[in-house]
């Protein structure tokens, strides 16, 4: 079926980065005609980049500067993205900051957008409505004609592609959201904080707009200490992270009242 034939190339994807037509005739035992239609159709969904002679995964697109330092840690980021995502629900409005690990959890929206396709909401209403300051994400998601996207407006910072400022904490005081997945430089015995102190008001700001808010940060964020903080455990729903976090650093979030998903690898 033509469904199962796109999530073996999208799970093919995720795990190469990049495919040929070649690869995937092998891979699905189909025509070459038919897998060049597969991936344009899932380059019209933008859950993938086409390429000539087959397609490259989108999360080159999501990649800032940060995401790139941090790929090492990938595998953890990823499967904290798969949690996160299970917290979604067609029609819901979510935020997103930047950083590399709510980048991973966009890329798994595109993948939840293309398996909740079918589903029938008002005329007006898109499937899921994404709130950002993160330029890149924006960029990455706007293709995709399930997703309505709003841009926080102020200004850009170059090297976290994040938009910051007073003009975004002030829109950001207009709207409402559903859920807010929160990305941090480190998370100590003071809370989570970043390394900017603009880029924690806006994340601040994003969680206070939530009814639920989950701070997303892969193990090796525990232990370290943050110039700016982005809240307290009244703002946090939830915090999740991967099973490579060490137990001392787990009791000491926990201690602190924050509720911790621990996802496997």
């Amino acid at each position: 079926m033509r469904s199962q034939r796109h999530a073996e190339i999208l799970e093919l994807l995720n795990e190469r980065q990049c495919l040929s037509v070649n690869e995937i005739i092998d891979a699905l035992d189909i025509s070459a005609a038919t897998a060049r239609r597969d991936l344009d159709y899932l380059a019209g969904e933008g859950l993938l980049q086409r390429t000539r002679g087959g397609a490259q995964s989108n999360q080159n697109v999501l990649a800032s500067p940060m995401s790139r330092r941090d790929s090492s840690h990938l595998p953890q980021k990823t499967a904290i993205a798969r949690a996160a995502i299970e917290h979604l629900q067609p029609g819901m409005i979510i935020g997103f900051t930047g950083g590399s690990t709510v980048g991973e959890v966009a890329r798994e929206l595109s993948q939840w957008v293309y398996q909740h396709q079918d589903v029938e909401l008002t005329p007006a209403q898109p499937l899921l409505t994404v709130v950002t300051n993160a330029v890149d994400i924006a960029y990455a998601l706007a293709e995709n004609s399930r997703i309505k996207i709003v841009l926080i407006g102020g200004e850009v910072n170059s090297y976290s592609y994040e938009i910051t400022g007073p003009f975004a904490t002030d829109m950001l005081k207009n709207i409402s959201l559903d859920l807010a997945f929160i990305g941090v430089n480190g998370f100590d015995q003071n809370g989570p904080g970043t390394v900017n102190e603009y880029e924690a008001m806006v994340n601040s700001a994003m969680a206070t707009r939530a009814e639920k808010t989950f701070i997303v940060a892969d193990s090796s964020k525990f232990g370290k200490r943050s110039f700016s903080s982005v809240g307290g455990v009244e703002n946090i729903s939830e915090v999740i992270t991967d099973s490579q976090l060490q137990p001392e650093l787990a009791e000491e979030v926990q201690n602190l009242g924050y509720n911790l998903k621990i996802v496997d690898l």
